[in-house]
């Protein structure tokens, strides 16, 4: 069963953001715009463009022999449930393609002539400065009901106070804590900050994976130089993040635009192959540390629960008991006694 954790969603804003100077005479018209955004699917929301490339690259995933995929829906600024939508559609249990998912292609009449692709959603927020740390970057308790939309959350840290917060805060296991760190390695030559073992050790601790993205490196729409330059920055930069977790704890996605920036499993395993994984950790990266990650992740859904003692309720058939030799003998002499005294 192989993963991609990250194929990014095109983004519309919501009402709330296209009319945030409105008059207030109208709140009846926000008031329906706002229904009509709830009421819609998630391909609804898209461009005629937007679907017809999201609809190939999810087949195109598919045939490939991926069989989980999650839409990652990126955010640049702090998180907020009222200003940015939930982007996939009224309901979070319908994957934009019903027909393709397993859990819901057989109420559409559809076949299991195949695996299928289960379809997972995904919150990305970007901290790009130290301000997005003190001013919480949303993942906060007031939005966790919001937040739990999402089977995934994830950060993207660009300065070395935001990367301590995501690895140390952010990890802990609570109804809003992140799933994936994802470091954009293509960027730069180098990270601004400094990998510290001991910060990536306690994100590792806590359950969370570092994010390793190829989409830059292959991408067919840049230029022959800007392709080579984010291929030889990826490189360096995967091998400073294999150095700080040892090759543990590593995933590989394609964040691909289209699906010619997307590339077969053992393509995958080729391309981590060369920057330094072994064997069994280039398939876990895009197999079981996925999978692990997924099962990870639901334990929000159940973060505050109770349990119970169990019992035995008194009725009229209880049990049978196993008894020794000696149990029964002396179960005997009280029967016989209890028949002397009546």
């Amino acid at each position: 069963m192989f993963c991609d954790l990250n194929v990014p969603w095109p983004t519309r804003d919501s009402p709330t953001v296209l009319n945030s100077k409105k008059s207030k005479k109208q709140p009846q018209k926000m008031a329906q715009a706002e229904e009509n955004y709830n009421i819609q699917e998630a391909l609804d929301l898209l461009t005629p463009s937007e679907k017809q490339r999201m609809s190939e690259l999810t087949y195109e995933l598919m045939e490939m022999g991926y069989t989980t995929l999650a839409f990652n829906h990126v955010v640049r600024s702090k998180y907020d449930p009222v200003s940015q939508k939930y982007p996939f559609g009224k309901s979070h249990c319908r994957p934009p393609f019903p027909k393709l998912d397993p859990r819901t292609r057989k109420a559409h009449g559809v076949e299991a002539y195949r695996a299928g692709i289960k379809q997972l959603s995904r919150l990305t927020v970007v901290f790009d400065s130290d301000q997005a740390v003190k001013s919480s970057s949303g993942f906060v308790s007031a939005n966790a009901q919001a937040l739990q939309q999402y089977d995934l959350l994830s950060v993207i840290p660009t300065t070395e106070a935001a990367f301590q917060h995501a690895c140390i805060t952010l990890s802990e296991l609570k109804p809003f804590s992140i799933d994936i760190i994802s470091l954009d390695l293509a960027a730069a030559p180098r990270l601004p900050f400094y990998l510290k073992r001991s910060t990536v050790g306690a994100a590792l601790a806590n359950g969370v994976v570092f994010e390793i993205t190829y989409g830059a490196a292959i991408a067919s729409t840049q230029d022959t130089l800007d392709v080579s330059t984010a291929r030889r920055n990826l490189f360096a930069g995967a091998r400073d993040l294999l150095r700080a977790t040892n090759g543990k704890g590593v995933i590989i996605s394609s964040s691909a635009l289209d699906a010619l920036g997307v590339r077969a499993p053992y393509d995958v395993m080729n391309l981590a192959a060369l920057m330094g994984m072994t064997p069994n950790a280039a398939k876990d990266a895009i197999s079981t540390t996925c999978q692990s990650l997924v099962i990870r992740a639901e334990t929000r859904q159940t973060f505050r629960g109770t349990i119970s003692k169990p019992y035995v309720l008194p009725g009229e058939h209880k049990p049978a008991l196993v008894m020794d030799e000696s149990t029964k003998r002396r179960a005997k002499r009280k029967l016989s006694n209890d028949d002397e005294c009546t």
